[in-house]
């Protein structure tokens, strides 16, 4: 096998190969700049028209982090290679089963977004200030470029069809969300959850779990106000979750607590009537019924007790278990939204020059062919 020093010059790899030169292409664009340039004008000219029908986006970012509560399951050690190694060990050592990985999933869930739709919003119209709720603004005050509509007008004529004959199911055409069933949404809710679902997005950092949610609204204040009520809703969620165990704990001990209060109570008005009724007397069985009654009532007070301190110390755990989310950087209303125009229309013109180009080089070389054909 040859080396590459073996070779003196470039002759023993391809003596019939000619570099490839670009100027016949620029001489070619040269010639038909004009209609090239025609090309551009129409590309600016598309780019313009999608740039005008599309509604303008503002997205609002927040990044959240959230609190880990962890477990020594690893020694010192073997953390500290792990971590060198770019290998998080915490994940192994979670105590519950809401992992920050499952934020992003319980975001995109239905139920989540069914919980976002009576989130008071404000709609700034030409006449006044209305004040409504997210899904009323979704489905009337949000707008569409006008090709959503153009093919959706095919399925708009097979409902009137459906309609027509009395085929179609009366419920999938409610409109509104004061009943919301997640097991059967109507189409109108599901279109609502489905722009939702386009219009949140939400990332985890596997090393520092730190959430990034961005949310894309037609209004920037709806848009900032949304992030926001989506942090709170997660944890809300989150909360509810890791503080499941120890509320239902609260709860047994809030009963036990009534129950041996209640006890205690009876006893010692028990024991304060016996004192009275026998007041002054010597007799030795009043003496021992009085002291019965007096350790009975001890006994109930000392139960009371270690249940109201139970009590106190359920509560306090669940305030201990609660987890905290970190609003590093919440929803803010951005200023600039997108598409720009100007720059939708510059790309296009570029692209539409581009695509007139390798029009005229491949109908440059298409004629010769056909001529000897």
């Amino acid at each position: 096998m040859k080396k590459y020093e073996d070779f003196d010059d470039f002759d023993d790899f391809d003596e019939g190969a000619e570099p490839v030169s670009l100027l016949p292409y620029l001489k070619l664009a040269q010639k038909n700049w004009k209609k090239i340039l025609i090309w551009a004008f129409c590309g600016a000219l598309f780019g313009m028209m999608i740039g005008l029908s599309k509604p303008k986006t503002y997205t609002a970012k927040a990044v959240v982090a959230p609190e880990i509560t962890t477990r020594s399951t690893l020694g010192g050690g073997l953390s500290s290679l792990a971590s060198l190694a770019g290998v998080n060990m915490n994940t192994m050592a979670l105590t519950d089963a809401m992992h920050p990985d499952l934020y992003p999933e319980i975001i995109k869930s239905t139920n989540f977004y069914i919980n976002l739709f009576d989130m008071p919003v404000q709609v700034e119209t030409r006449d006044s200030l209305v004040h409504t709720d997210l899904y009323d603004y979704m489905v009337n005050y949000a707008k569409a470029p006008w090709w959503n509509y153009v093919f959706g007008l095919p399925w708009k004529v097979t409902d009137a069809l459906k309609r027509w004959f009395g085929k179609a199911d009366e419920f999938d055409y409610m409109e509104g969300h004061a009943k919301v069933d997640s097991l059967r949404l109507t189409r109108q809710q599901e279109m609502v959850i489905k722009a939702l679902s386009k219009s949140i997005s939400a990332a985890v950092e596997k090393r520092t779990y730190v959430l990034s949610l961005k949310v894309t609204m037609q209004d920037p204040v709806i848009a900032a106000q949304l992030a926001n009520a989506i942090i709170e809703n997660l944890q809300r969620f989150v909360v509810t979750y890791r503080t499941e165990k120890e509320r239902d704990n609260v709860k047994y001990y809030e009963k036990i607590y009534d129950e041996t209060r209640s006890d205690y109570l009876a006893a010692q008005r028990s024991y304060a009537r016996y004192v009275d009724s026998n007041l002054g007397s010597l007799s030795k069985s009043s003496m021992v019924q009085q002291q019965h009654l007096q350790n009975e009532a001890q006994l109930k007070y000392q139960l009371y007790n270690q249940t109201a301190q139970n009590l106190l110390s359920a509560r306090a755990k669940v305030q201990h278990e609660a987890p905290v989310l970190v609003v590093v950087q919440p929803g803010i209303a951005p200023h600039i939204g997108k598409p720009s125009k100007v720059k939708l229309t510059i790309l296009w013109f570029i692209l539409g020059g581009m695509a007139g180009a390798v029009w005229y080089v491949l109908k440059d070389k298409r004629e010769p062919e056909e001529r000897k054909a």
